[in-house]
């Protein structure tokens, strides 16, 4: 019996350690940690539920991509014929979704997207707040979600403290629990993997 326990104790050790060294911190510089910032605002500010690499859907990625690119695109999409909304042609979704996500869907449903029209939204964006190696070029990402009034653009790469210098509203919405995967192509970027938002 006390070898049985001995030995359960060492597994369980060596399981924590494995865990640790698992989940090791990544220092991030004032460039990556932009970076970074940038890339996790594209998932706030298109509303992205949570998932997990099993459970995310073709819908899902269409809408974050109609999305992204109603927000970040606009100025490139054709109003549709009534002008109550805008056309996003599967072109820009599966551009989209290849570069955030690095998947493509099975099948598009149709030939063309569309976003209907709306008046000023509130700025969201997030900020990173910590980095941990998984290994095998896969990353756990923690940060902060970020909300201002309409009509509000304040540093989305500055504190909290600077924010209420300048007498700018930023509140904080949420936070995310992300893993994301490094690309090594010709240019080194990220992809999104898992993301959870706590409720």
């Amino acid at each position: 019996m006390k070898k049985i326990l001995v030995l359960a104790l060492g597994l369980t050790l060596l399981l924590t350690a494995s865990l640790a060294l698992a989940q090791s911190e990544v220092k991030i510089d004032a460039a990556e940690r932009k970076k970074l910032n940038t890339f996790f605002s594209n998932f706030s500010e298109a509303d992205v539920p949570s998932f997990t690499e099993e459970s995310l859907t073709d819908p899902i990625l269409i809408d974050f991509a109609i999305r992204h690119n109603y927000i970040n695109n606009f100025k490139a999409l054709k109003k549709s014929a009534d002008g109550m909304s805008v056309i996003v042609p599967v072109q820009a979704v599966d551009r989209a979704i290849e570069k955030y996500f690095g998947v493509a869907i099975s099948k598009h449903a149709k030939a063309q997207y569309t976003a209907p029209l709306a008046d000023g939204e509130a700025y969201i964006f997030s900020q990173i707040s910590s980095l941990a190696s998984l290994g095998n070029d896969l990353y756990m990402a923690k940060g902060i979600i970020y909300s201002t009034g309409s009509g509000e653009t304040p540093d989305p790469h500055a504190s909290p403290d600077l924010w209420k210098k300048a007498g700018q509203e930023v509140d904080q919405v949420g936070s995310f629990t992300a893993v994301i995967r490094k690309v090594k192509t010709d240019k080194e970027r990220y992809v999104l993997v898992e993301y959870v938002i706590p409720q």
